[in-house]
């Protein structure tokens, strides 16, 4: 028999075992990062809970200021109401009965000039924006049609009553006083007509029909409130001038203003709303119209509150390690030092440490000067760190700056609003695109 001689495997013969270690000690190596990133997205959620329960005390600290303060507001009125009382018979005229109800009256021309002044009140850390303002209400009520004054029935003129409607009385903190036909009279706290509303202040107003109009009116009310004030459009013309200092308005209801410039000092916002705008007339009989439905008004918004940036910014907490990981992961590659994986999760908790740094600083010093705070210490942690089992110092800069970019890029990102997502695209397909170019000739099977 023919012996085959096997030459023993030398230097040169161990090459494709070699190259065989090599690939698989790589894919382990990418199992094992993957281990520890799935391992750190447990308390990535841990945090991001913390921050949904630190926003829900904080929300609760604000409902409790508000409630204590005064709530949102909602002003609906002058409005004239006139006792009608009825008699009603059967169809063969017998068992009459006697209905009472109420005739609604709305202005012919309402005009409202406000001033909001935010008010920073605080529970415990928490800061809650309130408001006061000074609200001037004008205008006229035209004299009651002919038909309305032959209407069948009596219409009690000598008890009229004129009435505000506010959703939280509360916020009064002064003598309410109308001026009508040039005579001043006192407001009397009380008012409860579904129509108008469940809150307000009512006068007594004895009238004339035949010499009480058109008749003009005037007040001016100092009321407290909070998150928003809202208005209703019960002129024939209403007219709305807004002023504040705060620079975050939201303009809310049926209606928009048809101007408004905001700038840094504040804001101002005009509106005019037409009778045609809404779903009920100038004078009705009984409870057919609620003038709820057509309010309008502003509201004063926090853009993105720190718990909101906070929360925010832990969601794109993820974007981050798995920029890091890579980078650590390339400069391996690359450089041939290699990086234990208990040193990749030591990374990555200290990233996961820069989102409770910044819950917690933010509380007490905003957003943003804590977010410098915070990712200035974990990128001196990080470079410090990377330095004891990287040999070259050129690679620790490059990987921290790779950290620091990522840092600003998600503080770009928490800033814009409309454009926030088209712009973390772009910029994600930029990564990719140069991820792919450094590597584009590594051999990954170490052919």
């Amino acid at each position: 028999m023919e012996t085959i001689n096997q030459e023993p495997a030398g230097p040169g013969n161990n090459g494709p075992l070699k190259s065989s270690m090599i690939s698989w000690q790589l894919m382990l190596k990418i199992v094992f990062i993957g281990i520890v990133f799935f391992v750190l997205l447990i308390p990535k959620l841990m945090i991001i809970g913390l921050m949904e329960e630190r926003k829900t005390t904080a929300e609760s600290a604000r409902a409790e200021v508000m409630e204590k303060w005064s709530r949102d507001q909602v002003v609906r009125g002058p409005v004239l109401t006139v006792p009608v009382t009825e008699t009603v018979t059967g169809q063969e005229d017998k068992n009459p009965t006697v209905v009472q109800s109420q005739r609604y009256f709305l202005p012919q021309e309402l005009n409202i000039d406000g001033q909001l002044m935010p008010r920073d009140r605080f529970r415990s850390i928490y800061k809650v924006v309130v408001y006061e303002s000074e609200i001037r209400i004008s205008g006229t009520f035209a004299p009651p049609s002919p038909e309305i004054l032959q209407a069948s029935g009596e219409t009690e003129w000598n008890k009229a009553e004129l009435s505000i409607g506010l959703s939280d009385l509360r916020g009064i903190s002064n003598m309410v006083e109308m001026v009508w036909n040039g005579q001043k009279y006192t407001f009397l706290p009380g008012m409860d007509d579904p129509v108008i509303g469940t809150g307000g202040i009512s006068l007594p107003l004895p009238l004339d029909p035949a010499t009480s109009f058109p008749a003009t009116f005037e007040c001016i009310l100092h009321l407290k409130g909070s998150h928003s004030l809202h208005f209703s459009p019960l002129g024939e013309t209403t007219t709305v001038k807004l002023a504040s200092a705060w620079n975050d308005p939201g303009f809310t209801g049926s209606f928009l203003p048809v101007s408004h410039n905001i700038t840094p000092d504040g804001f101002t916002a005009d509106w005019k709303v037409l009778h045609f705008n809404r779903n009920f007339p100038q004078n009705w009989k009984g409870d057919k119209y609620k003038m709820a439905g057509s309010d309008f008004g502003v509201e004063l918004v926090t853009v993105a509150d720190h718990y909101q940036k906070n929360i925010r910014s832990a969601k794109y907490g993820i974007l981050v390690i798995v920029l890091v990981f890579i980078s650590f992961f390339l400069s391996e590659v690359i450089s041939g030092e290699r990086i234990h994986p208990v040193q990749y999760a030591l990374v990555g908790f200290a990233l996961l440490l820069f989102y409770l740094l910044l819950l917690s600083l933010s509380e007490h010093l905003g957003f943003n000067i804590s977010y410098l705070i915070a990712s200035a210490a974990v990128l001196t942690m990080v470079f410090a760190y990377s330095r004891s089992f990287l040999k070259k110092r050129i690679n620790s800069l490059m990987l921290t700056a790779v950290l620091a970019a990522s840092f600003i890029f998600i503080f770009v990102l928490l800033q814009m609003e409309t454009y926030a997502l088209v712009t973390g695209s772009i910029v994600l397909f930029i990564i990719l695109g140069l991820i792919m170019y450094l590597t584009r000739k590594i051999n990954w099977y170490n052919e």
